[in-house]
């Protein structure tokens, strides 16, 4: 038995979520239980600084970013620090940490990402040796970097009946397809299929309704503006094929107000959350529909992630895939906002224990399995 901790931010950027994990290793198996989690919100000041950094908003000097990379840190070793303190951790030992950092510029295209949060800092604050930077290994291999979900969308939702799609819904949607009875991540697609939460949170904000809509209760009650969801889905990168991987300069803050300013009569209300979630729900649907051409049927769609707290959003995907059985991972027994912190977890243990990992299939990165990861020691 290991104890891990895997601290994660979204490109939602709306705080730190800390998931303590058991993992274990018997027969070739890599099992991996959650035991405790704790969630902190960014202060609001530090939001925006991440806002306007990552969407490129404004300016943003190196010393900015100098001084965000250790604001991050102390925010993850903060949750770290108290998650370790809660009463299910008590008595335990956690042997390291995983840390994804906060991403703020993702151009895997030109060779090019970036999360920051300073694992040294990490380590120091916390005492735990902390493995950070994940991405970078296969983006320097000329892979997406992105999505690494599979990792752990394997270990979590695989059946030997049937076919599974994992669809992770954060800031960026992505999807994972495991086949019936396959384990190895050879076997396996996965990639980003566009914006998840990110421009609802965008249009709750506009719209003030808060900075999520929570269950989509705004949203359920507005008009989809079908001449601009059809403007939307004609971007670009719907029409990318696999492998490929998105972020905040798709999808952030400028192209929200690119698009929520199309004369449209888009008024930034309900009718707006209404497009924006329709706009996730069908561009997933559409690349469901996508892999059953292509011979990846879904049986079973798993949604988890931020996303799948949003009843609406839910409601629309399942709606837009008739003959497919929609659930959350909540309803088999995994916290939709646990799966990202065990996934850094499990790429620190796989790290630590010097396990290269085959994202050759998923992200295109060439040169057979790697070390993902950076290690900070205690």
């Amino acid at each position: 038995m290991t104890i891990c901790v895997g601290l994660m931010s979204g490109t939602s950027m709306d705080g730190v979520d800390a998931v303590a994990c058991d993992i274990r290793y018997k027969n070739g198996v890599v099992r991996i239980k959650p035991i405790a989690h704790f969630k902190k919100q960014y202060p609001e000041q530090l939001r925006e600084r991440l806002y306007k950094a990552a969407s490129g908003l404004g300016s943003c000097l190196p010393g900015e970013l100098c001084l965000l990379n250790t604001k991050v840190g102390e925010a993850f070793a903060s949750s770290a620090n108290a998650l370790m303190k809660k009463r299910a951790m008590q008595g335990v030992r956690v042997e390291m940490i995983g840390s994804h950092g906060q991403t703020i510029c993702h151009i895997p295209e030109k060779g090019a990402t970036m999360q920051i949060g300073s694992g040294a800092l990490i380590a120091v604050r916390t005492g735990v040796r902390t493995w950070s930077d994940f991405r970078s290994a296969d983006v320097a291999r000329g892979g997406e970097g992105a999505p690494l979900a599979p990792v752990v969308h394997a270990a979590l939702f695989g059946d030997k009946r049937k076919n599974v799609t994992a669809l992770n819904i954060g800031g960026i949607a992505n999807l994972t397809h495991l086949p019936a009875g396959e384990t190895s991540l050879t076997s396996l697609l996965a990639y980003d299929t566009g914006p998840g939460n990110m421009l609802i949170d965008h249009a709750a904000r506009k719209a003030r309704v808060g900075l999520f809509d929570k269950d989509g209760a705004s949203a359920r009650k507005g008009v989809i503006n079908e001449a601009l969801l059809r403007k939307l889905l004609s971007h670009g990168y719907f029409r990318k094929k696999p492998p490929k991987s998105t972020g905040a300069g798709y999808f952030g803050a400028a192209a929200f107000g690119e698009w929520a300013n199309m004369d449209l009569d888009v008024r930034l209300n309900r009718d707006i959350l209404a497009t924006f979630t329709e706009l996730t729900a069908r561009s997933v649907a559409l690349e469901i529909e996508k892999l059953r051409r292509g011979n990846r049927p879904t049986d079973r769609l798993v949604i988890c992630g931020g996303g799948a707290k949003n009843g609406y959003l839910v409601e629309r995907i399942a709606a837009n895939l008739g003959g497919v059985e929609v659930t959350t991972s909540d309803r088999l027994g995994v916290p939709s906002d646990m799966v990202e912190g065990m996934l850094m977890a499990l790429l620190a243990w796989y790290a630590d224990n010097g396990v290269a990992v085959d994202l050759s299939k998923i992200t295109g990165a060439r040169g057979g399995p790697a070390i993902l990861g950076t290690l900070a020691p205690a």
